[in-house]
């Protein structure tokens, strides 16, 4: 077990909220709370970062537009922001786009040979390629597009996931953004897909601007992609191995997909603030804190989850937090599964998935997500 998951469960089990001097927050770890917290009007989706105030003026001006950029993101905004920002996104999301973008998945596997099914790896044959595929379509790119998109995001989130000062990174990443924005301005202006279309009409009746628009297509490309990859990569892993998947699967396929990702939980926490003093088991959280609201240790607890690291069919509801819930629940979350749906569709379509002894993954878990490193025929 990765020992950030570990230490997560050790903290679910010794209490209901946990302040960790280091990082300067509140952790909150069991089902029932982290559920009722992602609706409570009383955080905001805003944290402070915790080394800005550390830097230098240079540093400051370097990192600005970057930290902008970020805070601009849907679920890193406030209401009223937050609120305009998601009606004008949901309607890129209608039944006919995800049917469009559900096709350029099963038409990419459906290329001869394209799927290591017996040997070779799994995730890098069939996996991330689907899921490359689905995104190409959403975005309005081409392959060699989503080539430098995905560079330009790798900068980005590695600045995201920085707790202190790093040169190199922060200009990387700044380097990164300037060249996705033009981008971005560039493939909505030849409106290639409903998202591009939509963001242009914005930006000429003014419902946003240009940063907004650069901001949703970063979170788009950076929260989407990853995630999808390991929920899948965990789904297709359960339907190869466990004695019953194929049967769970093609009875409640929709049961099966959610199983899987709460077993995967991709993003292990979601930061909130507190907009005001909440007094909560027995501590006083002051206004202006910075609150863990852990998505992992929530889909892992064994009050909500008998037997939680076990894949079972009978979870019942409420289901997992894995995209969180309410207005900053995961505006991807229905395009993921629609895209998980289509690969393990091809998988059970196939004689040869199951043709082989088992399939593992092998996994990097840091402290804020799971991503898979590989998808291979087990070792016997």
């Amino acid at each position: 077990m990765s020992k950030h998951l570990a230490w997560y469960d050790e903290i679910r089990e010794s209490g209901r909220v946990l302040w960790h001097e280091e990082t300067q927050s509140w952790y909150i770890t069991r089902f029932a709370d982290v559920w009722d917290f992602l609706v409570d009007s009383r955080l905001g989706a805003r944290t402070t970062d915790t080394f800005t105030d550390r830097m230098t003026p240079e540093q400051a001006e370097l990192c600005a537009p970057i930290l902008d950029f970020v805070s601009k993101w849907p679920v890193f905004s406030d209401t009223p922001r937050h609120t305009g920002l998601h009606r004008t996104i949901l309607p890129c999301f209608t039944s006919a786009e995800t049917d469009r973008i559900g096709e350029a998945v099963r038409s990419h596997l459906a290329k001869d040979g394209s799927i290591p099914w017996q040997s070779g790896d799994l995730l890098a044959g069939a996996i991330r390629p689907a899921c490359e595929a689905g995104l190409v379509a959403f975005l309005g790119v081409d392959s060699d597009e989503l080539v430098r998109v995905s560079e330009w995001s790798a900068r980005l989130i590695a600045f995201v996931g920085r707790t202190e000062y790093h040169h190199e990174t922060m200009t990387r990443a700044s380097v990164a953004l300037r060249e996705f924005s033009d981008f971005v301005v560039h493939i909505c202006g030849e409106g290639r897909s409903a998202l591009s279309s939509t963001m242009q009409r914005a930006v000429e009746e003014g419902a946003l601007d240009w940063a907004d628009v650069v901001a949703v297509y970063g979170q788009m490309v950076t929260g989407f992609l990853q995630p999808t990859v390991s929920a899948l990569t965990m789904a297709a892993e359960i339907l190869a191995n466990h004695p019953d998947g194929l049967k769970a699967y093609v009875s409640a396929p929709d049961t099966f997909i959610s199983e899987s990702i709460r077993l995967a939980s991709p993003f292990h926490f979601a930061p909130r603030r507190t907009l005001e003093d909440i007094e909560f088991a027995g501590e006083v959280i002051p206004e202006g804190a910075r609150i863990v609201l852990l998505l992992v240790s929530a889909n892992r607890d064994p009050r909500r989850f008998p037997e939680p690291m076990q894949f079972r069919m009978d979870r019942g509801t409420p289901p997992h937090v894995a995209f969180a819930r309410g207005r900053y629940a995961c505006v991807g979350a229905g395009l993921a599964r629609h895209i998980m749906q289509g690969v393990l569709d091809a998988m059970v379509e196939e004689p040869r998935t199951f043709a082989v002894e088992a399939l593992t993954a092998d996994w990097n878990i840091g402290p804020g997500m799971r991503m898979p490193k590989c998808l291979v025929k087990a070792r016997s």
